[in-house]
């Protein structure tokens, strides 16, 4: 009987922890999500109420950010009114002409209406700009994908070189 021929085992190829491209198109069509919305991007609205005092963290972002609603404020119920002097009830987060509500009844510190009705309220106003906004940033990073793709490349081939390619990828 013939001997088997000894077959290299396959070496696999780990995938990179990190690929940026994705990453940032994922954070951009979340912006436009939670800027119609909410009435801010993904960092205020993840962290623009952890604490009471007005604008303490980086950028302002640790405190209340006005016309903003914010996580605590959808798991709580309760917005904080401190940050929303003088309010009117409505926001324009746009030029464009898109409305924002973001609270709905006195400064007392307590609202009438729901978060998550503001929040379907403020998806009946702006799902135009939402569905529009999407749209674009989808096409617009495939398009960048694919007018980057060699600079890209050398940008992978120096990130293997330095020992950050399992890492992180472009």
């Amino acid at each position: 009987m013939a001997r088997r021929k000894n077959k290299k085992a396959r070496r696999r190829k780990s995938r990179p922890m990190l690929k940026l491209m994705p990453a940032l198109e994922a954070y951009a069509v979340a912006n436009v999500a939670t800027q119609n919305l909410f009435g801010g991007n993904p960092i205020q609205f993840l962290l623009g109420d952890l604490n009471t005092q007005g604008g303490t963290g980086l950028a302002g972002l640790m405190g209340p950010q006005p016309g903003v609603l914010t996580l605590k404020e959808m798991i709580t119920g309760e917005y904080n009114m401190a940050a929303l002097p003088n309010t009117s009830g409505v926001y324009s987060p746009t030029s464009g002409g898109s409305t924002l509500v973001y609270q709905s009844g006195s400064a007392t510190g307590t609202s009438q209406g729901t978060p998550l009705a503001i929040v379907s309220q403020n998806f009946q106003n702006n799902f135009g700009n939402i569905v529009v906004g999407s749209v674009l940033t989808t096409a617009g990073f495939r398009i960048a994908n694919k007018v980057l793709a060699k600079p890209k490349n050398k940008a992978n081939a120096m990130l293997k070189q330095f020992g950050l390619g399992s890492t992180i990828q472009i």
